[in-house]
């Protein structure tokens, strides 16, 4: 195998030339090849060297502006650096890029040669602040495919059976269904004085991705619980008993356990409580009898074990609604993630972001949950 020295590093010309040396000794050497080859390495190493004196003669005389130089260069600048979209360089050209600001030669080659994507790193900030653990987002049984998906959801499902081996199947199969996802568009318009002018870089990278994330992110947890199913998710609300079974306006330890109980036992491990913060705080607290079961741990509250996520969406046509289930048996596929660009309007001169995302989501098992209305 031929080797292209010109293209090897330093580092790389000097290991071969150490292996060359080591092979000397094997038995099956061809002393002639390996001649050859140290002194095609050693050749190399003494031009590259040549090289690097010129080039440190040339810098000298510029700096000391003894001399002009004439030479027309035909390599590219050692010095000139290639930013790629992980780096924080090319995260900041493109936030300055938004904002409309000045950008250097290499900050618009740099948004140029990607097609000006969005930045690893804002991409990584954005997911890591829309899929927050303590709501229904970051709970659901999440995926990322780019087109229209189908999954399968069993409506009859048929127990396993005991028979003699090599005996004729008798059972029936189950009856399998599917759900389909069709993307709809969650979108945020943020509009900004001409002020944003003054902001650094990183705090204004931070308010264009908290704000538009924690709107679109809210839009989507309130859409998991009562979402329309027009032009949004399918809310879990309209998969479980429209007529929610009614329990008393005061709440006792006994009502509760019996929202417990109504749950199917193969959804009870993962499942969590969704309610107002008024019936938590105003009806659960307030029952002593619940003290040993109710836990604060850094204002995540558990109730008898589970989770407890606190919606204003939980109140329902003026009534205060407790859910208990599995959100893992929810559905949600993102179609594509959080992009963010500037948007040109002529009804305003200040700077506007537009942030928006393709997603949909479902109910798969209407027993993953079960809901209770005070009448």
């Amino acid at each position: 195998m031929t080797m292209d020295f010109k293209e090897m590093s330093v580092d790389e010309l000097l290991e071969r030339r150490t292996a060359i040396v080591d092979a000397l000794d094997a038995p099956e050497a061809d002393l002639d090849s390996l001649e050859a080859e140290m002194r095609s390495i050693n050749e190399e190493l003494e031009n590259r060297k040549a090289a690097e004196a010129k080039k440190a003669e040339i810098r000298a005389e510029v700096a000391k502006g003894s001399g002009e130089v004439t030479k027309v260069f035909t390599e590219v600048r050692e010095d000139k650096k290639m930013f790629g979209v992980e780096t924080l360089e090319y995260r900041n050209a493109w936030v300055k890029s938004l904002c409309k600001r000045d950008l250097n030669e290499e900050e618009r080659s740099a948004l140029s040669s990607a097609g000006a994507v969005i930045p690893t790193m804002t991409v990584n900030a954005v997911w890591d602040r829309l899929i927050k653990p303590a709501e229904l987002l970051g709970r659901v049984d999440l995926s990322q495919f780019p087109n229209y998906v189908r999954f399968p959801k069993a409506t009859t499902v048929n127990a396993a059976t005991s028979q003699a081996v090599g005996g004729t199947i008798t059972e029936s199969s189950d009856v399998v269904g599917y759900v389909d996802l069709v993307p709809a568009e969650y979108v945020k318009l943020l509009t900004v004085g001409a002020d944003i002018d003054h902001m650094a870089i990183d705090a204004i990278h931070d308010w264009i991705v908290n704000n538009i994330t924690d709107s679109i992110r809210y839009a989507m947890n309130k859409d998991i619980l009562i979402g329309s199913n027009s032009n949004a998710f399918k809310g879990i609300t309209a998969s479980v008993n429209a007529n929610a079974t009614p329990i008393p306006d005061t709440v006792t330890k006994a009502s509760i356990l019996g929202i417990m109980g109504a749950l199917d036992g193969a959804y009870q491990n993962g499942a969590v409580w969704v309610m107002t913060a008024n019936m938590f705080f105003n009806n659960i607290m307030t029952l002593t009898q619940l003290n040993d079961y109710v836990i604060n741990d850094g204002f995540q509250y558990r109730l008898f074990g589970h989770d407890v996520i606190l919606m204003s969406e939980a109140l329902i046509s003026s009534k205060e609604t407790i859910f208990y289930g599995d959100p893992k048996a929810y559905k949600v596929n993102i179609f594509k993630p959080i992009e963010v660009k500037p948007f040109e309007t002529a009804t305003t001169t200040n700077i506007q972001f537009r942030g928006a995302c393709l997603a949909d989501g479902e109910l798969l098992d209407t027993s993953a949950f079960v809901r209770f209305a005070q009448s």
